[in-house]
């Protein structure tokens, strides 16, 4: 993708967080993923380091370093960026935030003990999907956690719609899939269907 391609992306994606109020973005809803929340209580991702890809306003972050988790965020919007800070700040609550691109993520390797990714596989560019598969593969520890959830193919046919093949084929060769299951959101009376998968790096 060229730097123009990029700067593209970003502004397209600044302009939907400058334009709208935070409970008019389909996509922050306001509360901690329900599934995060179990992986959590259940112990099922390790207490550690984690980076929340494409992490929007924060909500998800904001949950886990009320957890004891050392939160780390990356989005390409500078308004969610600034946004997702203040609301840090307002709690208390330290949160490592960055502006950046998901698909060429800067930190170390093997950095995270988890990445959680509510949204951001599906909001990748198809061309720029192998490297940001590669990233969180890089920057996850061994054993590290992937928590993904992405749209399914049960909404129709589209670039960003996935089947639990489509999903197996893209991240076998580097993860370990432990689990895929089928979540059904109800928005407005339509039904939106999600695939969320639980990794780890091999």
């Amino acid at each position: 993708m060229s730097d123009n391609s990029e700067k593209e992306v970003a502004e397209e994606w600044d302009a939907l967080y400058r334009r709208y109020a935070p409970d008019r973005l389909p996509w922050e809803r306001g509360k901690p993923d329900t599934n995060l929340i179990e992986s959590v209580e259940k112990g099922i991702v390790e207490k550690g380091r984690v980076l929340d890809v494409c992490s929007g306003l924060g909500t998800q972050g904001i949950y886990l370093a009320e957890q004891g988790f050392e939160v780390y965020g990356i989005d390409i919007s500078p308004t969610a960026v600034s946004f997702s800070k203040k609301r840090c700040e307002r709690k208390g609550l330290i949160c490592n935030l960055t502006i950046g691109d998901a698909s060429n993520l800067k930190f170390p390797a093997g950095f995270f003990t988890l990445v959680f990714d509510r949204g951001c596989f599906h909001s990748i560019r198809p061309e720029r999907r192998e490297a940001f598969i590669n990233g969180v593969h890089r920057v996850l520890k061994k054993n590290g956690k992937y928590h993904m959830t992405c749209f399914s193919y049960k909404n129709g046919p589209a670039q960003n719609h996935f089947t639990k093949q489509d999903i197996k084929r893209q991240f076998s060769t580097q993860f370990q899939i432990l689990s895929i299951k089928e979540e059904v959101v109800e928005d407005n009376g339509s039904k939106i269907y999600f695939y969320i998968s639980l990794m780890e790096k091999k």
